[in-house]
């Protein structure tokens, strides 16, 4: 079994690639996954434009945190809205309703989810990165597609 420490030590760009997916036109790349980590958490960096967020929806099993490196989001949580910009974070509870934006042309963020497992449905649904970077069109996923496999993940679409 691997350690977190290993994942997320220095890895050499074909390590990252190999680990990265294109989901609903953003780059999503998993530094630390459940395998990695016991099943504690899983740690991963989501690179997008506006148009690829998901609808609001619900975690039964997972908390998340979000941390801007760059951009600005705008997330809900509840009944909640808050402007996110670089080098702040939100804390995004299970079975608290939430979803984020991105307000400006680009933003990058880590995210860090816990349990782990939930990063598979990033890589159920996506498809292998071709590059480290945003890929040149939006690969579509279907609502019906991501509802089967969201129900799958304890993940619930309220929109």
């Amino acid at each position: 079994m691997g350690t977190a420490l290993l994942s997320l030590q220095q890895t050499s760009t074909d390590s990252r690639l190999a680990r990265s997916v294109w989901f609903r036109g953003a780059l999503i790349t998993i530094h630390a996954d459940s395998q990695d980590t016991d099943g504690k958490f899983a740690l991963f960096e989501v690179s997008g434009c506006p148009g690829g967020e998901p609808p609001l929806h619900i975690h039964e099993n997972e908390d998340e945190m979000f941390y801007v490196l760059e951009g600005r989001l705008q997330a809900f949580r509840g009944s909640e809205e808050m402007t996110l910009d670089p080098g702040d974070s939100a804390f995004l509870p299970r079975r608290v309703p939430h979803t984020f934006k991105v307000v400006s042309d680009f933003a990058r963020a880590i995210v860090y989810v816990t349990p782990g497992g939930f990063e598979n449905y990033f890589r159920d649904l996506g498809e292998p990165a071709g590059k480290l970077a945003l890929p040149n069109y939006v690969p579509l996923v279907s609502v019906p597609e991501m509802l089967r496999v969201g129900k799958r993940y304890g993940l619930t679409f309220l929109a």
